[in-house]
């Protein structure tokens, strides 16, 4: 593992985490998840497909950073608060880590197709799901500070 002693962008990546709210650290996993599983699937496509000419430790460590970000998100999950949608994205984010984890074993890119369009799609959906939490939090703190000056 590379050490980022110094390095601004580090800083800059550990300033932004660790100034995110619980509901922005998913969308970054699910944005540090879909990078790398871009990137694992593009060092197997430069390889050929062939493990001769194949970088297996770059397509390894891209694959294996992807999976990190999914096992984020099956930890994070509240399955007392989120009942059955808890228990179905957990489902899903683990459906993902072993399509990743076959990808590596394999070198394949066909399992990576698979699961990438939904990865997107459901970092669109909490993306979403993220700016109507903060308008509705904002709207409630607007309508609070009214009705303070009201009274």
């Amino acid at each position: 593992m590379k050490t980022h002693n110094g390095d601004g962008q580090f800083k800059y990546l550990e300033t932004s985490i660790l100034s995110s709210s619980p509901e922005e650290l998913i969308v970054k996993c699910m944005d540090i998840a879909i990078l790398f599983a871009k990137k694992g699937m593009e060092k197997i496509r430069s390889g050929g497909e062939s493990f001769a000419t194949m970088d297996i430790a770059g397509v390894s460590d891209a694959l294996v950073r992807s999976q990190r970000a999914l096992a984020l998100l099956m930890g994070s999950l509240d399955f007392e608060a989120g009942g059955e949608l808890a228990r179905n994205l957990f489902r899903l984010y683990e459906w993902w880590h072993h399509e990743l984890v076959m990808a590596n074993m394999e070198k394949k890119t066909a399992r990576v197709e698979a699961v990438l369009p939904h990865m997107v799609t459901m970092r669109e959906t909490w993306a979403e799901a993220v700016q109507k939490f903060r308008l509705e939090r904002r709207g409630q703190r607007d309508t609070s500070a009214v009705a303070g000056l009201s009274a």
